[in-house]
């Protein structure tokens, strides 16, 4: 029958299993060699009944045991395995009667709600770091935060899904801190940042956000304005000056005599290589490497 209530008179078949955990995690069963001895003992630590314990398989024994009194017994298994090491399982019995009953003195007081989020990685830092900040928020909901900004972080840097964020420079860090924290703070802020004031007899202190046009780490007074100041970096980082092109110089004539039709006058313009170049320095047409300038004759 179950182990879970067991009364005075009822017979048990208490069933154990000898496994071992290898180098790898992994569960290994171990068979030990027969026989298994059994040894039960009540509250007191006297012993109400032994045996040997019948095989189900290798790895698996039973034994059956008829309890005459309520009470808390410790059922001990003891397997020898072929290299001569003692296996040890113990497992306690909890026996009730009509007039008395007996349960684990650890129990749960209420009722707990246990949540599961395995697939919020990347995560880059601890949501731990943030609970002494925002004691009322979960761990689950800080956790969904900083996996989002961590993903914004890695968009921004392109790194690589093996990237844990142990080699993340201080301002990425901090930036998916305080973003995390503005989010946070709309929820439980209580009064928002808009102005803290704190008096003390004669001192009064007063913090008050004003209004900027140029954020930055020395005048970011709440979380959001930090979060903005170090992304405000980061995104300058990961931009440079482009590459300097020369402009596109304008197209020559499409006549190679270098004359040019001035649109004013309709009359042809001849520029000579002393007017362009000045005195004492030629150039013939096929090396120049600047288009006809179209200068007018009263230029």
């Amino acid at each position: 029958m179950s182990t879970d209530k067991v009364v005075v008179s009822d017979t048990v078949r208490i069933t154990v299993k000898f496994k071992d955990i290898d180098s790898s995690g992994n569960e290994v069963d171990l068979s030990p060699v027969p026989p298994v001895p059994v040894i039960i003992k009540d509250s007191s630590g006297t012993t109400v009944n032994s045996g040997n314990a019948t095989s189900v398989s290798s790895s698996v024994y039973t034994y059956d045991f008829t309890p005459s009194e309520a009470d808390t017994y410790t059922v001990k298994f003891t397997g020898t395995l072929s290299s001569g090491n003692n296996i040890v399982v113990e497992q306690k019995l909890y026996v009730s009667s009509t007039a008395e009953e007996y349960r684990p003195t650890i129990t749960l007081k209420a009722d707990e709600s246990i949540t599961f989020a395995p697939d919020i990685t990347p995560l880059y830092i601890d949501p731990e770091s943030l609970l002494s900040y925002f004691p009322d928020a979960t761990l689950l909901e800080i956790g969904e935060i900083v996996h989002n900004y961590s993903l914004e972080v890695k968009e921004i840097y392109g790194l690589l899904s093996t990237e844990d964020g142990s080699s993340l420079n201080f301002t990425m860090l901090e930036y998916i801190k305080a973003a995390t924290a503005c989010d946070l703070s709309r929820t439980y802020g209580y009064g928002g940042d808009d102005e803290v004031s704190l008096k003390l007899g004669d001192l009064n202190i007063t913090n008050r956000t004003i209004p900027r046009n140029v954020v930055t780490r020395s005048n970011a007074t709440t979380w959001c304005q930090i979060a903005a100041a170090l992304r405000k970096e980061m995104l300058a980082a990961r931009v440079g000056p482009r590459g300097i092109l020369p402009k596109g110089l304008p197209g020559k004539s499409s006549g190679t005599d270098g004359k040019f039709i001035d649109p004013d006058t309709g009359k042809i313009v001849y520029l000579s290589d002393l007017e362009l170049y000045g005195p004492g320095r030629k150039v013939p047409e096929g090396d120049d490497p600047m288009p006809t300038r179209g200068l007018r004759k009263y230029d």
